[in-house]
């Protein structure tokens, strides 16, 4: 994969036969790839690290989950283990050795909207320190791509992850310049606005560019301003706009699709979370009538993993 962070390497192969590096795509989307990279070589020679192609711009955060590896850039040799990542930009001349014999697993994330200028000390290569608190938030990112999470709130997770590891959060409202304030409060209602009239299956990358930011700026934005993330927003919405619709003849499935939702089950899952009660219970209390028996089904329905509220 051309584009892919990559290296030469040689030498042992995978537990089940593999090459000696396995490749696994997370998520794929306008903007945003994110991808799990196993690494069962245990090389000393440094090997070039690729960011992308160069008609490309691309930030690419690497996190290591287990393992180890040194990384060498702008002269200069940095240990990188589970607690610190780094952080390159597209040309950037890098390049990573494995030093200990123990298999490295990592996950790569790579943004390919322009969010440089938006990323503090985001001009060159980087060891970003990587604390307990972000190490949950890029396990979750993990788990929400394997969960099948939808392609909105990974683009989120992804965004904040980045805007924690680089240290872009807002400053509190009162040491900001009253104009930057009222700036980022419109640049709010806009994206607001821009969700509420555009179709449910709208992406982060969508909203911003109707607004005229990147996804990095609007996510970091909207929170500092709502208290909340865009996607709990965006959820509160979908999930209001079926409650208008369930005292009428659609089925369950059919608002799901209608309000972007990957299907009946997702749609469940918010709506307890947001609500407090099952969809079936809600449209008997709009209709006037007796909810039916809850099903084992539904009792055991699996939770996804939760929005980053």
């Amino acid at each position: 994969m051309a584009r892919d962070l990559r290296a030469a390497h040689h030498g042992r192969r995978g537990p089940s036969g593999e090459g000696p590096v396995r490749r696994t795509r997370l998520a794929q989307q306008a903007g945003l790839r994110i991808t799990e990279l196993a690494c069962f070589e245990d090389h000393r020679s440094f090997r070039a690290v690729v960011t992308g192609e160069p008609d490309e711009a691309v930030l690419l955060v690497s996190l290591i989950r287990s393992g180890c590896l040194v990384l060498r850039a702008s002269g200069r040799e940095e240990f990188v283990d589970p607690t610190t990542g780094f952080l390159l930009r597209r040309g950037d001349d890098a390049a990573v050795a494995h030093l200990a014999r123990r298999p490295d697993l990592s996950t790569v994330v790579q943004f390919h909207q322009d969010v440089h200028g938006e990323c503090p000390g985001a001009s060159g290569p980087q060891v970003l320190p990587v604390d307990a608190g972000l190490d949950l938030a890029h396990r979750g990112l993990v788990a929400a791509c394997r969960g099948g999470a939808d392609a909105f709130e990974v683009a989120e997770r992804a965004n904040r992850l980045l805007a924690g590891l680089v240290g872009g959060r807002e400053p509190p409202a009162r040491l900001r310049r009253a104009s930057t304030v009222a700036a980022h409060r419109r640049l709010v209602h806009q994206a607001c606005a821009a969700l509420i009239d555009g179709p449910p299956t709208a992406g982060l990358e969508d909203i911003s560019r109707l607004v005229g930011c990147s996804p990095f700026h609007l996510s970091r934005v909207f929170r500092a301003v709502t208290g909340r993330t865009l996607t709990c927003y965006r959820n509160q919405l979908r999930v209001r706009a079926v409650v208008e619709e369930l005292g009428g003849a659609r089925s369950l499935r059919e608002l799901a699709a209608k309000h972007g939702f990957a299907d009946q089950a997702h749609l469940t899952r918010l709506f307890r979370r947001h609500v407090g009660e099952l969809p079936k219970v809600v449209r008997a209390a709009l209709r006037g009538t007796a909810a039916p028996a809850r099903t084992e089904q539904e009792s055991s329905t699996p939770q996804t993993p939760s929005s980053p509220e």
